[in-house]
């Protein structure tokens, strides 16, 4: 199968931890991932913020990865997620290729992730792993939140697909993880997306008081609707949940999967002593590789970038919790 020319691989890098995680996920792809190993990487900053150190730069040029810097001076930038949609819409814009495939940062190649390539008739693969947040329909705790937001968005509520999650196998209305996705360029979904996180936002509807925001991926939910667009339930090998508290990660299963999303796990000495035990007992070429570069460095870029993040990380979340103020909460825990 050719790949390369088809796809570009992006990801978003913002000063900070995201930096090691980006450079050891493209490694990661360049190592392992087959046939996609040459395919195209696009590295984008979407949002202000302190500049990337310079070993980083440096490291991306050596990689060939193509890196973006814009500040794109959304009103929700504040949003914890709002990057990836962001990132998304750079995407599409900048990469030449028929389609975008999303990384989120904290993940390893560790194969060939071709399931993710689209066919000719789809216009996104994004895999749709477990309930979590979903509603299985009327008189489901969480319905009340998801038809919230419907009317918001001005669509009927059923017109959102119904999705049977991989891991717990419950019929829900369209729930997907975007930590892993592709999508078909020239159809607007970046845009889209930046849009439908912006409604999701605007509409100051809130899960719970707990978890108001679940993320960026009920939007991507909408987005999917909106466009009309065909999709494809990804694999969720190709974005397997790789953590010491994951309910779902299996060491029996593991091998089958091309993508690890470990999340925070790589950032801490004993997150990383329990991965590299783990992954030694079924990719003990990956662990070789892998076990010199952890634990991953969260201070990238010396004391006066740390300072810059920490005044920005203050201002968003007073931006943050003036939203929240303003919020109706559909769930009550």
């Amino acid at each position: 199968m050719e790949t390369t020319s088809k796809a570009t691989f992006v990801l978003c890098v913002e000063s900070g931890v995201l930096e090691g995680q980006t450079l050891l996920a493209i490694e990661s792809l360049q190592r392992f991932g087959g046939l996609m190993a040459s395919t195209p990487v696009l590295v984008v900053t979407p949002r202000k913020g302190p500049a990337l150190a310079r070993y980083t730069r440096r490291k991306l040029d050596e990689l060939g990865a193509r890196y973006v810097r814009r500040d794109l001076q959304n009103r929700c930038d504040w949003f914890t997620y709002m990057n990836k949609g962001l990132a998304a819409l750079l995407g599409e814009e900048l990469a030449t290729t028929e389609q975008v495939i999303w990384l989120d940062s904290d993940v390893l190649v560790v194969s060939a992730p071709e399931q993710l390539v689209l066919q000719p008739n789809e216009d996104l693969a994004c895999a749709a792993i477990n309930k979590n947040v979903g509603s299985s329909g009327p008189g489901d705790p969480h319905e009340p939140y998801w038809q919230a937001l419907a009317d918001a968005y001005h669509v009927p509520l059923d017109s959102l697909p119904w999705a049977v999650g991989q891991r717990d196998n419950e019929r829900v209305r369209l729930r997907l993880h975007s930590g892993v996705y592709s999508f078909r360029r020239g159809m607007g979904i970046g845009r889209q997306f930046v849009r439908d996180l912006e409604t999701m936002l605007d509409s100051k509807v809130a899960f719970t008081r707990r978890l108001p925001q679940p993320g960026d991926d009920v939007a991507l939910a909408f987005s999917v609707v909106q466009l009309g667009l065909r999709w494809r339930n990804l694999s969720h090998f190709c974005n397997y949940q790789m953590t010491p508290s994951s309910t779902t990660y299996s060491r029996a299963e593991a091998p089958k999967a091309s993508v690890l999303h470990y999340h925070h796990t790589l950032n801490s000495q004993e997150g990383s002593s329990w991965f590299l035990t783990e992954l030694e007992q079924f990719r003990p070429d990956v662990a070789e590789w892998l076990g010199p570069r952890l634990p991953l460095v969260s201070r990238a870029g010396g004391v006066h970038r740390l300072l810059q993040r920490r005044l920005l990380r203050s201002l968003r979340s007073a931006e943050k919790r003036k939203h929240e103020v303003q919020c109706r909460f559909a769930v009550h825990e």
